[in-house]
């Protein structure tokens, strides 16, 4: 006997899944209803599988909410020789008992997305599918540090190892951790030279300088005494880090004291001795992960994002997972997804996904903890544009890197442990300390200030140990593969951005075993790699008229598919650029990216904004202003009704407000918690970039922080009221003469009451007037 399972869903709401003998038994319930509903029913057998005793719904991360609201889009085509988003879900849905998947993912970033593709590259015709419950890359994949590193710092940790003290109490066990931390630098540096080399369009090579200003260090870094001379020891070091990748890479050199300040002119005032200059590759890291999908597609995957495992499928016999229910997150259609073997490649989030296989979650033995990092943005011109800086010896023994990046400086990372979580917003503290290292860097007269972050983001890293090894097995310092021998289920954490080919190949190795088809990624070009050259910008340019920037980005963005976004593109009725209309000024997406987006699975704003783009990532305030653009387009693509769009508006101001950006998320304590004795203490704390005037920006954003709301005539008119003599800029005297003259403005009266300013006011001249 088969019953029909149903779940019918009002607007973006799930209601309790109902379930009937038989169809007019639906049917009859469907037609009471007396507003439109959304129905899905799956048929399936009276064969019996267990329920996960683990509550989802009830522990299910609250910021998933925000990253995706239901907007049932309509259908859209995928990129060339690609299957639609929409058939992807068709075919995902389609899986039976009878006819399962070989392996199943969940999990989308670089390593899962990874699986997918060398499983689904393999000769055998293996039947693989994978699902993202948020967007590809939406969580840990797109907040790196944008390098592809082969580890020197593990380098130079094995060898600080290596000459302990352990050397003489425990000789054996102390050279089995270097030779194994050496191999795993080795490893770091075949796939770094396989991702520069086959990847051409997705990678590129970055210098990265070391300024030494002493001979000695004192503390040493890494906690030995050796590394005290490392100015010394660095150049024959990095000697060392270019031959382990067969000296692929550009060579390390030495960069003398006179070179080192005409190309550092930020270091100007700081005494260096010389620089020792190594390179790494650097990458666009989301496009790199969305890349990794779209191959695993282009050989066979069945693949999506916005779909989320809520349970899994065990038979009652042996308690085998056989399958999971997986509902998409766009259309609440919920469905069954059967496999012969399911892998979680969940990152610093796999726990989540283990608890639904566990028939006692309270008893799950925690394999992950998160480690999360904060990175910041700023101007291009603290960091040179075509070489970085590292600082190997910072206050708390950190690496801090200086990065050019997208034409922005990228600085960081922290290394705080906590619980990882969706929609992370970087600790204030992390960023002042950031900020604060930098200055330590850096020249004496160049201000690093906190007006200068245009974004900054916060990432989770997942540190690894199997739950289900024996005791006494060595712990891994890398990537942990580990199988729940109850439920059959595999699992991967840890690792690291460089080697999610060979966490992929390791975990499909193990599926297929030793006679099974063999890892075929080595040779294979990612999606866009096949027909990009070096020329593909001079090409696009000559083409289509585009700006040099925005050629420039879409080749190494795209790869050979920059031709598909580019027929997309609209005129811009200029001489020139001829086409290709900007998304936000001063940056080179164009809103034919969006459309194009659409094609590639994107479902939300921000999608677009941080990772089809990386304009979120860049600039906040930036990516704030471009929703309405991208919402028009995608509202156009996608089929959205006026309310969805407004709810999509909504959810995407909600996910950029987690970035931070030159307002800190403290600033409105900040002001009311201060206290203001003259004019010039409220006037310094309007003046956020310290420039010594204010500007109807910084008046603006007084206002909103405050919770002061003014429509733009308003604010013009009390800027117009400030600005005494008409140049746009208020200085401190103008301020004074506007405190004083200005009772009858809406903003004054506000100001004051939402500054408890009037008691201040009545002390006369010697305070807030003096």
């Amino acid at each position: 006997m088969s019953s029909i399972s149903c779940r019918i869903s009002l607007g973006k709401y799930r209601l309790q899944t109902s379930r009937f003998h038989t169809s007019s038994q639906c049917f009859s319930i469907l037609t009471e209803q007396a507003r439109p509903i959304r129905v899905v029913c799956n048929l399936t057998s009276s064969r019996h599988f267990s329920k996960s005793a683990y509550d989802y719904d009830k522990n299910r991360d609250p910021g998933l909410d925000i990253t995706a609201t239901a907007s049932f889009p309509k259908e859209v085509q995928g990129p060339v020789g690609l299957p639609s988003r929409a058939e992807q879900i068709r075919r995902l849905s389609s899986s039976t008992p009878d006819s399962p998947y070989d392996i199943l993912v969940i999990g989308g970033g670089a390593t899962g997305a990874g699986v997918a593709f060398d499983a689904a590259s393999r000769d055998g015709n293996l039947k693989v599918a994978c699902i993202e419950r948020g967007d590809f890359a939406s969580e840990t994949s797109s907040r790196s540090t944008k390098l592809i590193w082969a580890g020197i710092r593990y380098l130079a940790t094995a060898s600080a190892s290596l000459l302990s003290r352990k050397l003489l109490t425990n000789p054996l066990d102390t050279i089995k951790d270097f030779m194994g931390e050496i191999k795993m630098v080795l490893n770091c540096h075949r796939e770094r030279r396989y991702m520069t080399e086959k990847q051409r369009h997705l990678t590129n090579w970055i210098p990265i300088a070391i300024p030494f200003s002493e001979w000695h260090v004192s503390p040493p870094p890494f906690g030995h005494p050796i590394f005290g001379f490392f100015p010394i020891l660095a150049p024959f070091v990095l000697k060392i880090y270019d031959s382990m990748s067969g000296f692929s890479c550009p060579p390390s050199y030495v960069m003398g004291k006179r070179k080192a300040k005409e190309v550092f002119p930020q270091l100007s005032d700081r005494t260096i001795k010389f620089c020792a200059v190594f390179y790494e590759a650097q990458h666009n890291d989301s496009r790199t992960n969305i890349a990794i999908a779209l191959s695993a597609a282009e050989h066979g995957a069945h693949i999506s994002n916005y779909v989320e495992m809520i349970d899994t499928i065990k038979r009652a016999d042996d308690g085998k997972v056989i399958g999971i229910k997986a509902v998409d997150r766009m259309t609440n259609h919920e469905f069954d997804i059967y496999s012969k073997k399911v892998v979680f490649a969940g990152g610093p989030f796999t726990d989540g996904l283990r608890k639904l296989e566990e028939n006692d979650p309270n008893k799950l033995k925690p394999a992950v903890n998160g480690a999360s990092g904060t990175h910041i943005v700023l101007p291009g011109y603290y960091c040179p544009k075509d070489i970085g800086l590292l600082d190997y010896n910072t206050s708390d023994g950190r690496f801090l890197f200086f990065l050019p990046w997208e034409k922005h400086t990228l600085v960081g990372t922290t290394d705080t442990k906590c619980q990882a979580e969706t929609l992370p917003s970087p600790p204030e503290s992390e960023v002042q300390w950031i900020l604060d290292e930098c200055g330590k860097y850096l020249s004496k007269d160049l201000r690093v200030r906190r007006s200068d972050v245009l974004s900054a983001w916060r990432g989770f890293r997942p540190l690894a140990a199997d739950p289900h090894a024996p005791p006494g097995a060595p712990i891994s310092r890398d990537h942990i593969i580990s199988e729940n021998p109850d439920t059959g289920v595999i699992f991967i954490a840890g690792g690291k951005w460089t080697t999610w080919r060979e966490m992929a190949e390791e975990v499909v190795d193990r599926i297929v075993g030793k006679n099974g088809p063999k890892s075929k990624t080595l040779e294979l070009k990612l999606f866009g790699g096949e027909g990009y050259s070096d020329n593909l910008a001079i090409q696009l340019i000559q083409t289509h008229g585009m700006s040099n920037d925005t050629a420039d980005m879409l080749a190494k963005t795209y790869g050979d598919r920059a031709w598909e976004v580019c027929e997309l593109s609209k005129s811009t009725n200029q001489t020139w650029p001829r086409f290709g209309v900007a998304l936000a000024p001063n940056y080179p997406y164009i809103t034919a990216e969006v459309s194009y987006a659409c094609r590639e699975y994107a479902c939300t704003i921000e999608d677009v904004l941080s990772r089809r783009t990386r304009l979120a990532f860049l600039n906040k305030d930036a990516a704030m202003a471009t929703i309405p653009v991208i919402a028009n387009i995608m509202a156009e693509e996608l089929g959205w009704s006026e309310d969805v769009k407004r709810e999509q508006m909504a959810a995407a101001r909600k996910y950029i407000n987690s970035y931070a950006g030159r307002i800190p998320d403290n600033k409105e304590s900040i002001l009311r918690g201060a206290k203001y004795l003259h004019v010039e203490d409220l006037f310094n704390a309007i003046d956020t970039d310290g420039s010594g005037f204010l500007d109807k920006t910084e008046v603006g954003e007084l206002a909103s922080v405050l919770g002061i709301e003014l429509t733009e005539e308003e604010l013009s008119i009390a800027f117009k009221q400030m600005d005494q003599n008409g140049n746009d800029r208020v200085d401190l005297k103008e301020f004074e003469i506007w405190l004083s003259n200005s009772q009858d403005s809406i903003l004054y009266q506000r100001l004051t009451q939402e500054l408890s300013l009037e008691e201040l006011k009545k002390m006369g001249s010697g305070t807030l007037l003096g």
